[in-house]
């Protein structure tokens, strides 16, 4: 039995070793966003537009604190009264910002940080747009998932292009020597003489084209089709050109990006779009967190326990994790069982949920995998030996979501394997509170 307990161990502190730190080494380098948002993560424009109109006044006291208060107004119209021209782009690793607004945990007063550079491991995804004032132009970032607004760079505003008509002399062939004027011209004298006439006549000849066509924008709604719930891109522009082109259109939701192949044709500018093509996306979080549990077990022969347990999440994707716990059920009452340690291996799915507005996360969770309850107690005591456990869980998020810190409650079961006909007698039930950093 001290042999299981020692091997246990071991496995615990390797999976330890494997978590990442959490925190940001410097104050001018931001290597992870969500952990001190100004607002919960956003999906879409309208999502910026809710977090303006709702968090107005706390910005504005940011932006005042950062020495731009005379360009509140000027967001605010942009985002409120502009969406079309708000664009969603990829800063890469390296990225400088002159400042960017938190609030400490997501709580309290908003706050500044100056002189900012993202280092994070994959491109970070943000709102961008710019405004202009007094010859200067200035260009804004609100990264989706903490909607903390930052001020990218300035510099002078660019001069407006003024476009000049063009004007194409075309040479038309005329067939035979006739001459032709622009107008009717008789001379008369004073004795009878030949009237001459002159006019203009329409001359045959080939149709003339011009071999520039315009290049304009044209603003279109599209619907693009994706697996599991539709998700619908706001706005997608397009400018026309005389080549085939491919476009990568962002697409709302935790891992879709929709790439759009769109073919020009000729000068009257028909438009040929093919079957969109679904990739998934690289998270830039980190693929471990840590994990801690704290709960109570009851087994229905006599028997009451205080759960603790340590241990690391690891996250395929945002709806599926590989959970490794350790720890301890301490007796807490009752006539039978034994202290134990247990070593627990979960694997969870987070379920999402469908709306209007395409995806998004449903604060349920389950989880299903195996254990160890290893005790001192008397092996030849159903209640009390040592063996393989078979486990269930069933869960609610109170806060957070899968890519976020989060606290949950859980309803668990287990029962070990060569005692499944008994569970009324030695199956083991409770629940407790998970905390995810």
């Amino acid at each position: 039995m001290k042999k299981k307990i020692v091997l246990s161990a071991a496995v615990l502190a390797a999976l330890t070793v494997t978590a990442p730190a959490g925190s940001v080494n410097a104050a001018s380098i931001l290597r992870t966003v969500g952990t001190h948002p100004v607002s919960r993560p956003l999906a879409t424009v309208n999502d910026l537009q809710a977090m303006m109109q709702n968090m107005g006044r706390d910005i504005q006291a940011g932006m005042a604190a950062a020495g731009n208060a005379g360009l509140f107004p000027l967001v605010q119209a942009q985002i409120i009264q502009q969406p079309a021209r708000i664009a969603i782009v990829d800063y890469l690793p390296g990225q400088h910002m002159d400042w960017m607004l938190f609030r400490h945990n997501g709580r309290g007063r908003v706050k500044v940080a100056r002189d900012v550079t993202w280092s994070g491991n994959a491109p970070l995804q943000v709102f961008e747009f710019a405004v202009d004032k007094d010859g200067q132009r200035y260009t804004f970032a609100v990264p989706l998932q903490c909607g903390n607004l930052a001020l990218k760079e300035f510099g002078p505003a660019p001069m407006p292009v003024q476009v000049a008509p063009v004007i194409q002399q075309v040479q038309v062939p005329v067939p035979g020597p006739t001459v032709y004027v622009p107008k009717e011209v008789i001379k008369y004298v004073d004795r009878p003489v030949e009237v001459v006439r002159q006019i203009q006549v329409p001359v045959p000849g080939p149709t003339v084209y011009v071999d520039r066509p315009v290049v304009k924008e044209v603003v279109r709604q599209v619907q693009v089709p994706v697996p599991g719930p539709t998700v619908y891109v706001p706005k997608e522009v397009i400018k026309y050109v005389d080549k085939e082109v491919v476009k990568e259109v962002q697409v709302p939701g935790p891992t879709r990006t929709v790439v759009k192949r769109v073919t020009v044709q000729g000068p009257a500018r028909t438009v040929y779009v093919d079957r969109p093509v679904v990739k998934e996306a690289k998270c830039c979080e980190s693929p471990f967190h840590f994990i801690a549990d704290g709960g109570y077990l009851h087994q229905q022969e006599e028997a009451d326990y205080g759960l603790g347990r340590l241990g690391v999440e690891y996250v395929f994707n945002p709806q599926f994790s590989f959970l490794a716990l350790a720890g301890g059920a301490a007796k807490a009452g009752g006539d039978a069982g034994a202290d134990a340690f247990v070593l627990d291996f979960l694997v969870q799915y987070n379920l999402f949920q469908c709306s209007l507005n395409g995806s998004t996360w449903s604060p349920f969770f389950i989880g299903v995998g195996v254990g160890a309850w290893m005790t001192n107690g008397d092996d030849n005591v159903k209640s009390e030996d040592s063996g393989a456990d078979l486990i269930a869980e069933v869960g609610l998020r109170l806060f957070g979501n899968p890519f976020t810190t989060s606290a949950s409650i859980f309803v668990e079961g287990r029962a070990a394997t060569d005692e499944l006909d008994e569970l009324n007698e030695y199956g083991r039930i409770g629940g407790g509170l998970r905390f995810r950093f």
